[in-house]
């Protein structure tokens, strides 16, 4: 036998229940992407969207004991911003998307190669190419004078298929950093998993890699690098290299 909301105005609330039952950070009853409504939809999701929520709240807080507080909120919102879009928002399964909350959440990196892709599951053509961004580094001490100027400089970066192997691809990239210092990756296998290339330079106890976030940002297809637990570009650039968090955009041919 059905159960029946009994109709009267006082309890009439409790009988019109959301299309999404779980909480979330965001209005359900709004969710319009996959993304928004398949977090809605399973309690798991729903309960790291909170939890992402809080956290960024705090680092807003945060940002307040800073001597700078205005840049350091500045780049809070910047990074939360470049996260959903090139993070969260390109998963297309509940088991991507966990993985990027709680790797937000808890600074720990979760990763299960995908063995077997199906051809739905393969990057396309915009995953590969060349990307590049023009900007202006620091370089001090120019001709033996003690200051810093500006210099115009580029960051390039190559995905290259691999014949008959979509789900791989060859990177080659040069980066610079202040005052001149560069790093180049030669011939590095790349893998397709989910919703990014990932290069491997993986030791004993400790997760080594590279990730690249292919996205439509802005309106532009944009790369974003992403150095898990800050030991790949340290450990083929250096100290002096750090590529977290660049932004390239592919170029037109």
């Amino acid at each position: 036998m059905k159960k029946l909301c009994i109709t009267t105005i006082s309890i009439l609330g409790t009988c019109l229940l959301s299309t999404y039952a779980n909480s979330a950070s965001f209005d359900c009853d709004k969710a319009a992407s996959w993304v928004e409504k398949t977090v809605c939809e399973n309690p798991e999701l729903s309960k790291l969207d909170d939890a992402m929520a809080e956290k960024y709240k705090s680092n807003l807080v945060t940002s307040s004991d800073y001597e700078d507080s205005k840049a350091f909120k500045d780049r809070f919102i910047a990074n939360q911003r470049i996260w959903l879009n090139f993070q969260r928002n390109t998963c297309k399964d509940t088991k991507c998307l966990i993985r990027e909350y709680k790797e937000y959440i808890e600074e720990d990196t979760y990763y299960d190669w995908e063995d077997e892709l199906n051809s739905s599951e393969f990057p396309n053509k915009d995953m590969f190419g060349e990307f590049s961004k023009n900007f202006q580094i620091s370089v001090f001490n120019v001709d033996g004078k003690h200051k810093n100027t500006l210099q115009n400089a580029m960051n390039t970066l190559s995905i290259n298929k691999v014949d008959k192997k979509p789900n791989l691809s060859v990177i080659e990239s040069d980066l610079i950093f202040d005052n001149l210092h560069t790093c180049s990756i030669e011939d590095s296998i790349a893998r397709w998993s989910q919703n990014h290339w990932v290069v491997n330079d993986d030791q004993p106890d400790e997760t080594v890699e590279l990730r690249l976030y292919p996205a439509m940002y802005k309106g532009k297809n944009q790369l974003l690098l992403r150095d898990i637990n800050y030991q790949f570009s340290s450990g083929r650039c250096g100290v002096r290299g750090y590529f977290d968090r660049i932004i390239l955009e592919h170029e037109v041919s």
